[in-house]
């Protein structure tokens, strides 16, 4: 019986795995009839993390002296099922198109999950700040906002637009790492956008016309005008917001194996 198994280098072990692996990742494969492990070097993995593999099994074999595991390390001396073992799991044939594994590192893969999640969050809790201002007190039609209400209304979504402007930076990094273009696309398109957002809302107070009866302390705006601002934003942010969601769902599917 063939056993396959992966290393993982940020907490160092091994881990069984039956299905897929990443051209990063270091492989064993253990034949226990034979007694034989086969280690695999993936293409984009490197003879540091190959040598800490290989000493770390090493150390675990020593732990069953009864056992006489043998090593092949050279790919060339395989045998024909090992090779087809290793084919099969880096080209899964029932694999759909979209879930084709684009990540080659766990470093990556767990920091784009967490990076893309905030980055997808952010945007609505600040649309939801926004959306605070319909609870303002309204007189005549007229929203009634403290001017310091009102700047720290602004400045909540200036911080969490900006933070999102960071976020979106870093997947856009991890994308040209991973030569994921679907990844540089997305996240290029939410910067850019969020860019505009925090410029848009910089304008301050000549986001909106007050009406008569504003002082500098107290603001008076149009219920319809507050109306068509949440709305634009709202508009705005789905552009970005929709591709992204669903890449954040599409990429849990795919690599579910490798963060959890």
């Amino acid at each position: 019986m063939l056993r396959t198994f992966i290393f993982n280098d940020s907490n160092s072990q091994w881990i069984e795995e039956e299905h897929h692996l990443l051209s990063h990742d270091v492989c064993a494969i253990l034949d226990e009839e034979k007694e034989i492990i086969y280690l695999w070097n993936g293409p984009k993995s490197n003879k540091t993390k190959l040598r800490k593999a290989y000493k770390q099994i090493k150390e675990l074999v020593l732990m069953f002296p009864e056992l006489n595991i043998q090593f092949v390390m050279a790919q060339r001396n395989f045998p024909i099922e090992i090779k087809k073992k290793l084919d099969s799991f880096l080209e899964p044939q029932i694999m759909d198109k979209r879930k084709i594994l684009k990540f080659s590192r766990f470093t990556t893969i767990r920091i784009y999950l967490i990076s893309i999640i905030f980055a997808v969050l952010l945007p609505i809790l600040s649309f939801l700040n926004l959306s605070s201002s319909l609870f303002w007190p309204l007189n005549n039609g007229n929203y009634q906002v403290n001017s310091t209400i009102y700047n720290n209304w602004l400045n909540i979504s200036k911080t969490l637009t900006f933070i999102t402007i960071i976020l979106f930076s870093i997947n856009i990094i991890i994308g040209i790492i991973e030569n994921e273009h679907q990844v540089i696309i997305f996240s290029l398109n939410g910067l850019i956008i969020s860019v505009g957002l925090i410029l848009y809302l910089n304008q301050g107070i000549f986001l909106f016309l007050f009406q008569d009866g504003w002082t500098i302390t107290n603001y008076l705006i149009f219920q319809k005008d507050i109306f068509i601002f949440l709305f634009l934003i709202l508009t705005v942010i789905l552009i970005f917001e929709i591709p992204n969601f669903y890449k954040l769902i599409s990429f849990v599917k795919t690599y579910h194996k490798f963060i959890f």
